[in-house]
């Protein structure tokens, strides 16, 4: 497996890292992150500042443009403010870069995940810098799965042409809140589910349309409508949940269980022995189990002609990232495993829970992707 090594840092020790990583040598460091009201989009930007280290500190600024009719906004000061001390952070460190990112065509079709592969085309876009850090805490999944699936493409594509050239270093930084994630909610979910461009997994080959569908969604609170419409364009033959555990809560698994029991064991009639289970903390432990899953799938149905996989991501950010990153070696492997996922008109936050979320601790996880370390 190509994560089966891995660098995984959170809270003190991801400072420490970087501080580390910076004072080894010169280095330029690009940090892309999204323009928003959430109040974690600055956070890793300052870690990086604070960690010291010589070299320039760039940013690539993400503008939604998700339509004058969203949510969101109505959280213009919010924004505000972010860009304000952002703007404070940089000062002569280096430079903002805005890049415009549309979330609808002219005809009004979801086109968000198209335009986030779009949005890096070469691996020159990212000259002259030695690493490249996406933070996805502001993120959508439908931004961010794209985002971070191009990058890793670039990469691959540019070590497959000349494995001498020297290796760009490719950083995830997820903000860690389940405060605020419980303050900040999807408003106006979609009537339809779809599949996340680029990982479709060849669902919709009319070649491979008698195989089975294997769906595999991470579950998360307050998320059934989503569940509902996913499994209704993906239909599948079995499903296997993925749930939390170990988690902060102990007895989150259990609480997701009655949540949905109903749905799981009256409707689908899920058996309890498809439960995956894998670290809420810890993408690498999700990528891994769920992996581990598929390929004993393809093994199993392989003689009957194979399967195909869906993966959805109803939970965390951070869990989020363990499933795309099945899907990308997947992919690569020409194994059909497809993200299908169901968007919202925009985002509302409960503006006296999120603040008193601010008061508590807010934890950076880093994952270090590709690069020095050969992963």
């Amino acid at each position: 497996m190509r994560w089966h090594d891995y660098v995984l840092e959170r809270g003190s020790d991801l400072q420490l890292f970087w501080e580390s990583h910076l004072a080894s040598r010169k280095r330029d460091v690009l940090l892309v992150l999204a323009k928003g009201f959430d109040p974690r989009m600055c956070r890793g930007y300052e870690m990086l500042v604070s960690a010291g280290g010589m070299g320039r500190r760039d940013i690539q600024l993400i503008e939604f443009d998700e339509g004058p009719a969203s949510p969101s906004q109505n959280y213009k000061a919010w924004v505000e403010h972010n860009l304000k001390k952002l703007e404070s952070l940089v000062l002569d460190r280096g430079a903002i870069r805005k890049r415009p990112l549309a979330f609808r065509s002219p005809e009004g079709r979801r086109v968000e995940s198209h335009s986030a592969v779009s949005l890096f085309q070469k691996l020159t876009d990212f000259s002259p810098y030695t690493d490249v850090v996406l933070d996805i805490s502001a993120m959508p999944r439908s931004v961010c799965f794209p985002l971070i699936g191009k990058i890793l493409h670039l990469l691959d594509d540019a070590k497959g042409r000349d494995p001498r050239s020297p290796p760009l270093n490719f950083h995830l930084l997820v903000g860690e809140s389940p405060e605020l994630d419980d303050a900040i909610r999807e408003e106006g979910v979609e009537d339809d589910a779809s599949y996340v461009h680029p990982f479709t997994g060849g669902l919709d080959r009319e070649s491979s349309a008698e195989q089975p569908k294997i769906w595999m969604p991470l579950l998360g609170e307050g998320q059934r409508l989503q569940f509902e419409r996913i499994y209704g364009l993906v239909l599948p033959d079995e499903i296997c949940p993925v749930l939390p555990s170990p988690a902060r809560n102990p007895r989150r698994s259990d609480d997701l269980v009655v949540e949905y029991r109903d749905l799981l064991f009256d409707r689908l009639l899920v058996e309890p022995r498809n439960f995956i289970y894998a670290a809420e903390q810890n993408p690498f432990e999700v990528y891994r189990q769920i992996a581990a899953a598929i390929m004993d799938y393809k093994r199993s149905l392989g003689p009957l002609g194979g399967a195909k996989f869906v993966l959805s991501s109803l939970s965390s950010k951070l869990m989020s990232v363990g499933a795309l990153l099945v899907a990308y070696e997947m992919k690569s492997a020409n194994i059909a495993v497809g993200m299908a996922h169901v968007g919202c008109h925009g985002y509302i936050i409960d503006e006296v829970p999120a603040r008193a979320a601010l008061q508590q601790r807010v934890e950076l996880f880093g994952l270090w992707l590709a690069g020095e370390y050969n992963g």
